[in-house]
């Protein structure tokens, strides 16, 4: 094989490396499935002084991304930098020069992938992002691809390792947020500011990013009710593991009768649900279709080498087809009100030192249509009684006006958290 379709990468961080590291290890088996050989002509960094842990024999690297985007050698721009707005800029850029794109930035693409996909259309050049969601999770392409004759009615993920990991941890070891949060951050899982994982905002743009494809939706990151983990406490995390389940950062999208509600949120997982024992680094997404019916995917969802593998699998593609439009959401769908989806409810309530507090508290919750799945006592450490509960499915609203009613009660000193609880499929 002797044609060659060279490949410009924007960024060398740890996804950057890995990547570079195959096409120069492995450019005859990347050549071979794509019908010709990518070949690593140029790298863009922030800082070209900075030592690196990849050689790059005959690779022009400097800090002149538009010159890359630029360069007449370059067919292909991979984008790996992160950020939104000169990462946006970036893509736009190679998209007007009539190259097809790569990117591995969910941020950019949930604020302005309308935009550059519709751009890409009109170029007639490729845009594809596998690795913007998921990491080495195919649930792009399955839903760009193979369930392009379903209708897809319901998206529940578990997508952000970050917050996987602190919760997870929490979970195993009974520590506190802050604690699990600083083991995070040292072993790499966390960044020195997490603010985009625990407060839900990548999370959100996943979800996004996913919608619009599963729903043919051009949906908006501020059509998500985003809620992070930083009020989930051990007291929490503690009940949920003696109600036989674990707090989660779900991400969820519900789509019935042109309506499309889109939120992320802590929630209680039980076992039973397709969710359950997703731990640690691990990502999963449960698509509900109407023909091909509920699908799983599970696996490592961070990490260099696992965001790689997406990255490489759409060089590939991309040289293989570097004309195949993106799709471009078009649907009329209307978002609704996150309070209105029917959700299983977890309240943790302080009680009151009077007889029959707990049974006080059921008998208010049956009396309002609520009921009751299962309920847990706990001893907070001189705090006072706990009670933990677990209700059956009722709008979330519903289950809001109920825990006003209950805090209410004299029985009631105090309704301390309410959450989703995802019930056993």
């Amino acid at each position: 094989m002797t044609n060659a379709t060279g490949i410009g990468l924007i960024g060398l961080g740890t996804v950057g490396s890995a990547v570079a590291r195959r096409l120069l290890d492995d450019w005859e088996l990347l050549g071979g499935r794509a019908g010709s050989i990518p070949v690593l002509r140029r790298v863009a960094v922030a800082d070209p002084t900075r030592g690196r842990d990849v050689a790059l024999p005959r690779v022009h690297l400097d800090g002149d991304a538009d010159a890359l985007v630029d360069d007449e050698t370059v067919a292909v721009v991979v984008e790996v930098m992160g950020g939104v707005d000169r990462a946006s800029a970036l893509i736009e850029r190679a998209l007007r020069a009539g190259k097809p794109v790569v990117t591995a930035n969910k941020a950019a693409l949930a604020a302005h992938g309308l935009e550059l996909s519709r751009l890409a259309v009109e170029c007639g050049v490729s845009l594809r992002y596998e690795a913007a969601v998921g990491a080495g999770l195919p649930v792009v392409a399955l839903l760009r691809d193979s369930l392009r004759g379903d209708r897809v009615t319901a998206l529940e993920m578990i997508i952000n390792s970050t917050t996987n990991v602190i919760l997870t941890r929490m979970g195993r070891d009974g520590v506190d947020f802050a604690a699990a949060l600083r083991d995070a951050q040292e072993r790499g899982f966390a960044e020195a500011d997490p603010s985009a994982d625990v407060d839900g905002h990548d999370a959100a743009a996943k979800l996004v990013l996913l919608s619009r494809l599963a729903f043919d939706a051009p949906v908006a990151l501020d059509d998500v009710t985003r809620v992070g983990i930083r009020g989930v406490v051990a007291e929490d995390v503690a009940a949920a593991t003696q109600l036989g389940g674990a707090i989660k950062l779900v991400a969820a999208a519900q789509g019935e009768a042109g309506v499309l509600t889109l939120s992320v949120g802590p929630a209680l997982v039980r076992p039973g649900h397709p969710l359950f024992g997703v731990d640690d680094a691990d990502n999963a997404v449960l698509i509900t279709s109407d023909l091909a019916g509920p699908i799983r995917l599970s696996g490592a969802g961070a990490g260099g080498e696992s965001t790689a593998s997406a990255v490489l699998s759409d060089i590939v593609a991309t040289v293989r087809d570097p004309a195949a439009p993106p799709p471009v959401p078009g649907a009329s769908v209307t978002t609704g009100d996150s309070a209105d989806v029917e959700r299983g409810g977890y309240l943790r309530l302080r009680l009151q030192p009077i007889p029959e507090a707990t049974e006080l508290v059921l008998q208010a919750l049956e009396d309002r249509g609520i009921p009751v799945r299962a309920s847990a006592s706990l001893d907070e450490g001189g705090t006072g009684a706990h009670l933990a509960l677990l209700t059956g499915s009722v709008s979330r609203a519903m289950r809001e006006r109920a825990a006003e009613t209950l805090d209410s009660l004299a029985a009631v000193a105090e309704v301390v958290a309410v959450m989703d609880w995802l019930e056993p499929a």
